[in-house]
């Protein structure tokens, strides 16, 4: 008398796995966006968001947790998934691959700064020369260290997720460009939340029209973020170290600590317009420059 076997279904996880391996690019922004979105909703509802909790918990701790629980974690979850063990070793050592030439840390730290500055020129002259040469310590003292530390908590997490998961694997398919062009808009909006809480991207939270405009406007300048980010990690092969410091350097220069002690004569917003038409200039050399492959290997230029 023979025995029946009736085989267990495979387990619930088992389902979300092989949902992942078809969808891996949709997977990690839902989980993203889901995992990200949830951890900022204690901010959203304290007293720097709309005020229906009578806490003001602090922005730090929370940049920390939205970038490494929030973008960081799904990119090595949809890497297990999809690529196993070796994928995480793959991913884990661009998030610490360092041995890349002095020159891309210069990049990294000072290109931003001098690229603003040469297009300043016609606007104010050579002064800003002239300062650096009076305040170079300020580069130790004020633009190091406010680029670390948010380097360590937030922008390298961040980019791990954006650049080392996703952008790296949507360009294996599309190219560089368009995969900086389809990250561009998700970048933008997982930002979006911030804009309700004062003291985190402004000083005071905006209504929703205003913040969706915002997003709006971040996305089309994102596009041309993306497009240097891509480059230097092509170029690094794959330092997510150098892309790290590069976006949190941007972030300093954008900030009140670093270009108004170096040009003078121009508000802070005219500044903030100059580094991004700084970064967006280089954008497009880049991308002209390198017929598109910005430093990607030919199999993943794009046609």
């Amino acid at each position: 008398m023979s025995t029946l076997m009736i085989s267990p279904k495979a387990p619930f996880y088992g389902s979300i796995r092989d949902l992942i391996v078809r969808h891996p690019a949709r997977a990690y922004l839902v989980m993203a966006f889901v995992f990200a979105w949830t951890i900022m909703a204690p901010l959203l509802l304290s007293k720097q968001g709309f005020g229906l909790l009578p806490l003001e918990l602090p922005i730090t701790l929370f940049q920390f947790l939205a970038s490494f629980l929030g973008l960081a974690l799904p990119a090595f979850l949809v890497t297990a998934a999809t690529e196993g063990k070796v994928g995480v070793y793959t991913l884990l050592r661009r998030c610490l691959h360092w041995r890349v030439g002095v020159h891309w840390y210069l990049i990294a730290l000072l290109g931003t700064f001098v690229s603003a500055v040469v297009i300043a020129f016609p606007f104010v002259g050579l002064a800003p020369l002239y300062m650096v040469a009076q305040k170079w310590v300020l580069f130790l003292t004020v633009l190091l260290p406010g680029t670390l530390i948010p380097f360590l908590h937030t922008n390298l997490p961040e980019e791990i997720g954006w650049t080392g998961y996703l952008q790296a694997k949507l360009q294996e398919r599309y190219g560089p460009v368009r995969a900086s062009l389809m990250v561009a808009p998700a970048f933008a909006l997982m930002h979006l939340p911030a804009y309700f809480v004062s003291g985190w991207i402004s000083d005071e939270k905006v209504l929703l029209p205003e913040a969706l405009i915002n997003v709006g406007i971040t996305a089309v300048f994102a596009i041309f973020f993306r497009l240097v980010i891509m480059w230097l990690y092509n170029g690094t092969g794959g330092s997510l170290l150098i892309v790290g410091l590069f976006h949190s350097a941007f972030n300093m220069y954008t900030g009140q600590e670093i270009m108004p002690q170096f040009v003078y004569g121009l508000e802070q917003d005219w500044l903030n317009l100059l580094v991004l038409g700084a970064v967006a200039l280089a954008a497009v050399l880049l991308t002209v420059l390198t017929k598109s492959r910005l430093a990607s290997q030919p199999a993943y230029s794009s046609s």
